[in-house]
């Protein structure tokens, strides 16, 4: 009998975990996660900028398909209130059209992009067009460039969208400049 309760007295004292480790692992995982946070963070503000980028790149190519689809003009515009072509700021949404009405008005509204994520908007320099069409052909009516860029991002990073005078939409590679 008495090696029983031996048995038994030593088995309680070896399970589980006392609070002391306990504290220490939570004290280990509090370090890791907040040396991991700021990079996450960073993380997500690039994905919002590749998001963005490759949004702005189905949009134009889908206004070149469209425009050789209805074999008529296509026109992606900004708009500030996803109804009427207006202003310059493409942050802010834009509009893909195919019938208007006096310019501004949309008769045919193909498409409405809602406004970017705070914070993150495209470049004023180069400035884009405010509006951009395409011909029954999907040529645009001239080539030109978005860069877009995220004002949390501290090292200035930015993707630039390019439109060739074809007609082709892409990102470029990061350092490199539309049409090089």
């Amino acid at each position: 009998m008495p090696h029983r309760a031996y048995r038994l007295r030593h088995v309680s004292h070896s399970r589980g975990f006392s609070l002391l480790e306990l504290l220490i692992v939570l004290v280990i995982f509090a370090i890791m996660a907040s040396i991991a946070v700021p990079s996450f963070q960073s993380l997500r503000q690039q994905q919002q900028l590749t998001d963005a980028s490759n949004e702005l790149v189905a949009a134009l190519r889908l206004a070149r398909g469209e425009a050789i689809m209805r074999e008529d003009e296509v026109t992606l515009c900004a708009s500030a209130d996803g109804a009427t072509c207006g202003g310059d700021d493409w942050a802010k949404g834009w509009l893909l059209k195919a019938t208007f009405d006096d310019d501004t008005k949309a008769k045919d509204t193909i498409a409405v992009h809602q406004p970017f994520p705070e914070r993150l908007d495209i470049a004023d320099n180069p400035s884009p067009p405010a509006s951009l069409s395409f011909d029954e052909l999907g040529y645009p009516g001239g080539g030109t460039e978005w860069r877009l860029s995220h004002a949390g991002l501290s090292d200035g990073a930015s993707r630039q969208v390019c439109l060739t005078m074809t007609g082709r939409a892409y990102v470029a590679e990061p350092g490199e400049e539309c049409g090089s």
